[in-house]
């Protein structure tokens, strides 16, 4: 008995182990329903790829006036005969001597099945994707402008289009998904430029204004303002822009024409290049808020000033203290600065659209005086000891708040704008240092 089952099984091992000696898979091993048993691995791909694959299967995408034609192939989309095959022969060799022959007793009765899943390739569809985005972009052309007076002279810009690429990249994938040709249409998002002809048209109202004086004999500080007044002229802050004063007026260089003029320096009265030009960020200032247009940055000086009243200056200097202002209006706004017979004056332009009949007016209300505390002793060697003389008799300082009057419609009611405080300087004396012979 047992010389007969030893018989059995040798014989049975004899037929069943031919195809792990010669690379073959088992016998009745089905790959997404193929029958691919007995085959080797290149025999039961070129199967595959011929019976199932859906490689050559295409995708027509139409974008505005253009047609592409892609294959599933172009998507690295198809099934996944690699990973199947790899799983078919991994079964039919794996194993030792005894679970080879069970596998091969089993596959006699029995079918094993094995899925090639359905892949591709995301990188290439974004790909593409994005060529196509690319070929049907159309950039936006904003409008042009020029100042002609206190108005604006436009030529019209033009609509752009684009492709929303990671849609597409949905769209191509559910396509592949279904294993079948087919079409996609794809309808280009329209843009509109930011700005149109009628917002710039619309932009021709006197929103604010304000004058300050100035001393035309003061050459050095008349230059300055003269140069900053420049810069700052028909210089245009576009819907939802913020506009920064000091860099619209320049660095103040020698090269942009400034010169050393008096100027505020560390809380104390000094000269530097460009001084004087902060009255130019401050009738700005106070003609922005007679537009009422958002003040986002600004800082009072150290020291107050002749030329404005307390609470209604406002100081720049380079890189570290500006006056920023929004237009948070839906048209653009035009500023317009000029000198001339000793006064500034600062106008700016825009859409009206607040209430006819409303008024703004400022008030400044002082809060606190601070005298100046004690003197600033220089010595003199050109004086004799004992002999003093007063430089200057010292400035007081202050604290101010301005107020933003609002009358509309037989209604009063006050805003306070800022908090602003103004530093003492104490008395300057010279005592002279030559000793009495």
């Amino acid at each position: 008995m047992c010389k007969f089952l030893l018989t059995f099984i040798m014989s049975f091992a004899l037929v069943s182990t031919p195809a792990d000696a010669n690379g073959l898979i088992l016998g009745n091993i089905f790959v997404n329903e193929v029958d691919v048993g007995g085959m080797t691995y290149d025999a039961a791909q070129e199967k595959l790829e011929r019976e199932v694959s859906v490689a050559d299967k295409q995708i027509a995408i139409t974008c505005a006036e253009h047609e592409y034609t892609y294959t599933f192939r172009d998507f690295g989309a198809d099934y996944d005969f690699v990973s199947a095959l790899d799983a078919a022969m991994e079964y039919s060799h794996s194993g030792g001597f005894f679970d080879q022959l069970r596998k091969a007793w089993t596959l006699r009765f029995n079918e094993h099945h094995v899925t090639a899943d359905f892949i591709y390739d995301a990188d290439k569809i974004t790909q593409i994707a994005q060529e196509i985005d690319k070929k049907s972009t159309i950039l936006v052309k904003e409008p042009t402008y020029k100042v002609e007076g206190n108005q604006f002279t436009i030529k019209d810009g033009r609509n752009g289009r684009k492709v929303d690429a990671p849609a597409l990249s949905a769209d191509i994938i559910a396509l592949l998904e279904t294993k079948e040709s087919g079409k996609i249409v794809v309808m280009p998002v329209e843009i509109h430029p930011n700005y149109t002809k009628a917002q710039f048209k619309a932009a021709r109202d006197l929103l604010g204004s304000y004058v300050t004086p100035y001393d035309p004999n003061r050459l050095e500080r008349t230059i300055n303002l003269t140069v900053a007044s420049s810069f700052l002229n028909n210089q245009v802050i576009l819907p939802g822009e913020t506009f920064s004063t000091s860099n619209a007026l320049r660095s103040r260089t020698v090269e942009n024409g400034y010169v050393a003029a008096g100027q505020i320096l560390n809380g104390e009265p000094d000269t530097g290049i460009g001084g004087g030009i902060c009255q130019i960020s401050s009738t700005l200032y106070m003609a922005a808020l007679h537009a009422e247009m958002p003040v986002r940055e600004r800082r009072s000086h150290s020291l107050m000033v002749g030329y404005m009243a307390p609470a209604t200056d406002a100081a720049i200097a380079e890189g570290h203290i500006d006056l920023v202002l929004e237009n948070n209006t839906d048209y653009p706004m035009l500023i317009q600065s000029t000198l001339e017979f000793g006064r500034h004056t600062i106008n700016i332009y825009g859409h009206e659209s607040r209430p006819k009949g409303r008024t703004v007016a400022f008030e400044s209300v002082l809060l606190e005086a601070m005298a100046p505390v004690g003197d600033k002793i220089i010595e003199d060697p050109l004086l004799p000891a004992g002999i003093s003389q007063i430089v200057s008799e010292g400035i007081i300082g202050a604290k101010y708040e301005l107020y933003k009057i609002i009358t509309e419609d037989g209604d009063i009611r006050r805003e306070k704008v800022n908090t602003s405080n103004y530093r003492p300087l104490p008395r300057v004396v010279k005592i002279g240092s030559i000793p009495l012979q």
